[in-house]
This record gives C-alpha cells, sequence and structure tokens, in this order.
C-alpha cells in the first residue's frame, strides 16, 4: 500500500506542515520498507489511516501519517500490499524504531505494532511489522458536532461551506484545530494557487515544494467518496476517493479527495496523467490513484529489480514474477471474466500485453 505523500498546506493564517515521508535531503538516501500486516489469521480490515512514529534512541524523529483508504491488513502481507516506504539522508545510520498504530475511519485504533530497523547506508532494508489487536475507541470517537470534523475542530463546515459573507469559504488552521471563514478564490480543485484565498469555495491550497515538487495546487475538502470525482468524471482514471488526512496526526470526519489521473506507462510517458504539472499519477493501491510528489526512489523502469513499488518510476509497480520482484508497466486492464478486455495500447515493449492483476478489475500490468 503506498498513499500519496503529505505535503503542505497554505492556511489563511498561515503555513502549516503535514507529515512528510522524507527525513533527509542528502544523497545518496537510505531507505526502509516496512512491509505491514495483521499478526494473527484475521486481518485487521476497514483500515483508514496510518500512523507511524520515527524514533531513534530515545528521540522522536517524525511521525506520519499515510491514508490507507478503507484497506485491509492480511496475515503473510508481501510488498504489493501493505507497504510503505521511509527514506532517510544518507548521512543517518543506526537502529530506527518504528511505531505503527491503524485506524478506522471513526478514528479508532484497530491494530498496533512495532518494529526496529537498521538503516543500511545507500541502500533498502525491508521488514515485516506485525499488527496486534489494538486499544478501540475514545470516548468521543466519531461524536463531534462541529461542522463535520470529528470532535477535533470547532468552526465552519469544510466540505459545505455556508460563511456570512459573499465570496467567503471555510479554511482550516492546523495549529489552533478551528475552521474559520475567508475570502475565497476562483481556482478549481486541481488548479495551481499561491495561497488560500486563490481557492474556490470547499477546496485549500497545499504546497508540495518542501517534499520536492515545484507545486502548490487547490485540493477539496470531502466527507465521504461522494464529495469526490466517480468514475469518468473529472479525470481519465477510476474516479477519486476521499482519503488523505488535512492535518498531521488528526483524524477528522473531513479529509481531502485523490486526483482522478491515469497511472498507465503510456500516460507517463506522454505526460499525458492528468496531474497538475509537478506531480506524478502514483497508486497508493491497485485500483486506486492519485496525483503525488514522487520520492526520489521512483527510478526503476520495466525490468529493474525492485523491492516495493517505491523504487519504480511513475507509470509502473513492484511486481512478482517467477518468484523475483521487478517494475512493470502498468496497463488499462478493465477486466471481464479473468481477461482484459480494454485496447492492448499501453504497453510500451513490443510482444507484451495487459494481464489481470488478482483482485483488481480496472487496471493490470504488462508482461
Amino acid at each position: 500500500m503506498r498513499s500519496s505523500p503529505p505535503r503542505l498546506l497554505v492556511a489563511a493564517a498561515g503555513t502549516f506542515a503535514l507529515a512528510s515521508m522524507l527525513l533527509g535531503c542528502s544523497n545518496p538516501q537510505s531507505f526502509i520498507v516496512l512491509v505491514v500486516e495483521s499478526a494473527t489469521s484475521t486481518p485487521i480490515a476497514n483500515v483508514a489511516e496510518l500512523e507511524v512514529v520515527v524514533s531513534k534512541g530515545t528521540t522522536e524523529m517524525k511521525t506520519l501519517t499515510y491514508g490507507a483508504g478503507d484497506l485491509t491488513f492480511p496475515a503473510d502481507a508481501d510488498t504489493n500490499s501493505g507497504t510503505l516506504s521511509v527514506s532517510f539522508s544518507g548521512g543517518e545510520t543506526g537502529d530506527i524504531r518504528f511505531d505503527v498504530t491503524a485506524f478506522d475511519a471513526q478514528g479508532c485504533d484497530i491494530g498496533e505494532g512495532t518494529q526496529i530497523v537498521t538503516i543500511k547506508k545507500g541502500a533498502v532494508n525491508e521488514r515485516v511489522v506485525p499488527l496486534g489487536p489494538g486499544k478501540g475507541c475514545t470516548t468521543d470517537a466519531g461524536s463531534g458536532s462541529d461542522g463535520g470534523d470529528g470532535g477535533a475542530f470547532s468552526g465552519c463546515d469544510l466540505v459545505h461551506p455556508q460563511c456570512g459573507v459573499a465570496n467567503q469559504t471555510c479554511q482550516v488552521n492546523c495549529t489552533t484545530k478551528i475552521n474559520a471563514c475567508t475570502m475565497a478564490g476562483t481556482v478549481p480543485a486541481g488548479g495551481s494557487c499561491q495561497s488560500a484565498n486563490d481557492c474556490s469555495p470547499g477546496t485549500q491550497c497545499y504546497d508540495y515544494t518542501s517534499i520536492g515538487c515545484a507545486a502548490k495546487v487547490c485540493l477539496r475538502f470531502c466527507g465521504g467518496d461522494g464529495d469526490c470525482a466517480s468514475f469518468g468524471d473529472g479525470g481519465v482514471g477510476p474516479g477519486s476517493v476521499c482519503r488523505d488526512p488535512i492535518c498531521p496526526g488528526v483524524t477528522t470526519a473531513s479529509r481531502i479527495c485523490t486526483f482522478n489521473c491515469d497511472p498507465t506507462a503510456a500516460a507517463a510517458t506522454s505526460n499525458g496523467s492528468g496531474c497538475p504539472s509537478g506531480l506524478a499519477c502514483l497508486m497508493p493501491a491497485m485500483d486506486e490513484v492519485d496525483c503525488a510528489c514522487p520520492e526520489a526512489s521512483r527510478t526503476g523502469h520495466e525490468g529493474a529489480t525492485c523491492t516495493s513499488s517505491a523504487g519504480c518510476a511513475p507509470g509502473f509497480i513492484c511486481n512478482s514474477k517467477a518468484g523475483a520482484l521487478s517494475c512493470r508497466p502498468v496497463c488499462r486492464c478493465d477486466e471481464v471474466g479473468g481477461s482484459c478486455t480494454a485496447p492492448s495500447t499501453d504497453c510500451p515493449t513490443a510482444g507484451t500485453h495487459c494481464t489481470v492483476v488478482t483482485g483488481q478489475t480496472i487496471y493490470g500490468i504488462c508482461q
């Protein structure tokens, strides 16, 4: 599982950092890949968000938040499901502790696990993180009456702003945990922005520059998938979902819609993914897509050895074939009866064709 990399939220009152997956920017970077699975034979289902506390010794380095999009973690997970990639600067060494917590859509703790992994300098080290039972729900989980933010924020409704002054919209301040009305702009979701005041009602400006992508984009707030683009609407992909958290470490009813983009290798090659300039169409999970800032590790093309999709370029995923993991091109499949029915025009290498990925219907891989 890969989520879209978090970004900075440009709010009316200032800029507030969301969790970044990059803990350093020196080269060559080192990577730790975590494969998350259930510690028992019972899968952990309906995971809406993962929180990962990264520590070294007694020092907490970073808390990362990943939208999971209603994911299920089975026992004996592999690198095609339930993977997280964390990068470190080239000078970082030693043992890193990862405390992983899974939350459902109501903010309930449904799974916990810990793993200590040694950094392999300039290389990738992979470890499994088994999740045991979580602590469950707090007494106020999902019981808020604050305009749709799960008891965390007060103020106006982000998704359906009804401010008292014309041309105003509702924006969020992640520091004060207050939603407030402010002047709105006209830029729609997916458009470029410089500040929150550029974006149309129901959206806000997010800044990706701190994680390596020169992009500031208006993103849509949502209370459920129905607030986002449906199949065939607003893009070339399978539709978008209400997934990403608004603020770091805070589970709220309101979230951010993913992008409805084209993740295929053909679209990546022709710059036809439908993503804003500076972003790439990635796959947090098969049949789920988002425009995001790709990690520096995403360089592998067809046939390149990989340990997770974080090692494959946009348009490719890490897939097992004959017992070996390699980057394979993503293609449109439209599976019916176990076969792909979409035109076989997405595969870049002659003699390859789009094949079905087990459990998926919209996209497949070229082989």
